[in-house]
Protein backbone atom coordinates (compact mmCIF):
# COMPACT_ATOMS: atom_id res chain seq x y z
CA UNK A 1 0.00 0.00 0.00
CA UNK A 2 1.52 3.68 -1.20
CA UNK A 3 1.88 6.17 1.99
CA UNK A 4 -0.93 8.40 1.93
CA UNK A 5 -0.04 11.94 1.65
CA UNK A 6 -1.33 13.47 5.12
CA UNK A 7 1.57 15.55 5.38
CA UNK A 8 1.20 17.19 2.34
CA UNK A 9 -0.77 20.21 1.77
CA UNK A 10 -2.41 22.90 -0.83
CA UNK A 11 -1.73 26.56 0.09
CA UNK A 12 -3.80 29.26 -1.53
CA UNK A 13 -2.54 32.48 -1.56
CA UNK A 14 -4.24 35.28 -3.35
CA UNK A 15 -2.34 38.24 -4.38
CA UNK A 16 -2.66 41.82 -5.86
CA UNK A 17 -1.77 40.84 -9.48
CA UNK A 18 0.49 38.66 -11.17
CA UNK A 19 3.62 40.51 -10.45
CA UNK A 20 3.02 40.24 -6.71
CA UNK A 21 2.17 36.89 -7.37
CA UNK A 22 5.21 35.50 -9.52
CA UNK A 23 7.32 37.38 -7.11
CA UNK A 24 5.83 35.34 -3.73
CA UNK A 25 5.92 32.14 -6.14
CA UNK A 26 9.24 32.86 -7.09
CA UNK A 27 10.46 33.69 -3.98
CA UNK A 28 9.04 30.41 -1.99
CA UNK A 29 10.07 28.14 -4.98
CA UNK A 30 13.49 29.26 -5.22
CA UNK A 31 13.62 27.97 -1.01
CA UNK A 32 12.04 25.12 -1.51
CA UNK A 33 9.40 26.10 0.65
CA UNK A 34 7.28 24.72 -2.35
CA UNK A 35 7.45 22.39 -4.82
CA UNK A 36 5.23 24.22 -7.26
CA UNK A 37 3.40 27.07 -7.62
CA UNK A 38 0.65 27.60 -10.00
CA UNK A 39 -0.80 30.92 -11.03
CA UNK A 40 -3.95 31.84 -12.12
CA UNK A 41 -4.04 35.60 -13.04
CA UNK A 42 -7.14 36.68 -12.53
CA UNK A 43 -9.93 35.77 -10.58
CA UNK A 44 -12.67 38.20 -8.66
CA UNK A 45 -12.82 38.41 -4.85
CA UNK A 46 -15.90 39.73 -2.92
CA UNK A 47 -14.72 40.16 0.61
CA UNK A 48 -15.77 42.70 3.67
CA UNK A 49 -12.83 44.95 3.87
CA UNK A 50 -12.80 47.52 6.94
CA UNK A 51 -16.80 47.81 7.58
CA UNK A 52 -17.44 47.57 3.06
CA UNK A 53 -17.70 44.81 0.89
CA UNK A 54 -15.21 45.14 -1.61
CA UNK A 55 -14.78 43.73 -4.90
CA UNK A 56 -11.21 43.28 -6.62
CA UNK A 57 -9.50 41.33 -9.12
CA UNK A 58 -6.62 39.42 -7.93
CA UNK A 59 -4.32 36.90 -8.84
CA UNK A 60 -4.18 32.97 -6.81
CA UNK A 61 -1.72 31.13 -6.55
CA UNK A 62 -1.64 27.66 -5.49
CA UNK A 63 0.94 26.20 -3.78
CA UNK A 64 1.88 22.29 -3.17
CA UNK A 65 4.10 21.93 0.14
CA UNK A 66 4.92 19.63 3.06
CA UNK A 67 3.80 20.22 6.64
CA UNK A 68 6.63 20.26 7.87
CA UNK A 69 7.74 23.33 5.57
CA UNK A 70 4.58 24.89 6.39
CA UNK A 71 5.64 27.12 9.35
CA UNK A 72 8.28 28.87 7.30
CA UNK A 73 6.30 28.99 4.04
CA UNK A 74 3.76 31.00 5.80
CA UNK A 75 6.66 33.49 7.29
CA UNK A 76 7.81 34.24 3.56
CA UNK A 77 4.87 34.58 1.86
CA UNK A 78 3.96 37.22 4.61
CA UNK A 79 7.26 39.21 4.13
CA UNK A 80 6.41 39.26 0.40
CA UNK A 81 3.03 40.34 0.63
CA UNK A 82 1.76 43.66 0.23
CA UNK A 83 -1.67 42.61 2.01
CA UNK A 84 -2.04 44.12 5.57
CA UNK A 85 -3.80 40.55 6.55
CA UNK A 86 -2.82 38.27 3.31
CA UNK A 87 -5.12 34.98 2.73
CA UNK A 88 -3.04 32.58 3.45
CA UNK A 89 -4.94 28.84 3.94
CA UNK A 90 -3.42 25.60 3.93
CA UNK A 91 -5.93 22.58 2.81
CA UNK A 92 -4.87 18.50 3.71
CA UNK A 93 -4.50 16.63 0.92
CA UNK A 94 -6.37 13.32 1.77
CA UNK A 95 -5.98 11.53 -1.71
CA UNK A 96 -3.24 12.07 -4.04
CA UNK A 97 -1.35 10.32 -6.97
CA UNK A 98 2.15 8.89 -5.23
CA UNK A 99 4.45 9.55 -7.66
CA UNK A 100 2.80 13.21 -7.20
CA UNK A 101 2.94 13.76 -3.51
CA UNK A 102 6.48 12.05 -3.22
CA UNK A 103 7.55 14.86 -5.89
CA UNK A 104 6.51 17.16 -3.50
CA UNK A 105 7.69 15.63 -0.76
CA UNK A 106 11.20 15.57 -1.93
CA UNK A 107 11.30 18.81 -3.58
CA UNK A 108 11.06 20.79 -0.62
CA UNK A 109 13.36 18.52 1.46
CA UNK A 110 15.72 20.34 2.97
CA UNK A 111 19.08 20.68 0.10
CA UNK A 112 22.11 21.35 1.18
Amino acid sequence: MAKKPEDVLVVMVTAANMEEATKISQGVVSARLAACATMIPAVNSMYWWEGKIVNDQESLIVLKTTQARYAELEKMIQTLHSYKVPEILALPVSEGVASYTQWVRGETARHQ
